[in-house]
Parts: structure tokens; sequence; C-alpha cells
């Protein structure tokens, strides 16, 4: 492989200016997408306990209720498909 005539700086600015080029240029619902799909790779890595701590501090008081919520649905008849979540 070739080897720049960068400084480690220099390229490390270069990777930022291309990640920000590159996000500026993508659609609303690309970008969300993208974002939902590395939150789901993000919380698949989590341990279960760590998943909970992540949980419970995001639904605070609202943990349980949602917790119930969620029983209900994932027990039910009928489900949507993951792609038609919001």
């Amino acid at each position: 492989m070739k080897k720049t005539n960068m400084t480690q700086n220099e390229l490390q600015e270069l990777k930022w200016h291309l990640v920000d080029r590159i996000v500026d240029q993508m659609a609303m619902e690309d970008l969300v997408q993208y974002v939902k799909e590395d939150m789901e790779n993000y919380m698949d890595k989590l341990s279960e306990p760590e998943f909970i701590v992540e949980a419970k501090n995001y639904w605070h008081d609202m943990y349980d209720d949602v917790v119930e919520e969620i029983k209900e649905y994932a027990n039910c008849d009928f489900k949507k498909p993951r792609e038609l979540r919001i």
C-alpha cells in the first residue's frame, strides 16, 4: 500500500472532512436508516445487564410500563413486519 505524504493529524482531518461531506449529502431517510441500524448493532453487542441499564436510563420511571407494553406486543397473535416499524 502506498504511503501518503500526510501527517497523522492531516490524515485524521481528511477522514473527518470526508465523513462530513458524505453525511451532508445523504437524504434524511438514509440518515435515519443508518442510525437505526447502527443503534441496533450497538444494542445487540451489549450484554443483557448492560442493555437493561441502557433501557432504564432512557425510560427512567416509565421503564416498567414500557416492559409491560412490550410483553403484550411480543406475545400477541399479530405483529408488524420489522421494516414497517417506526
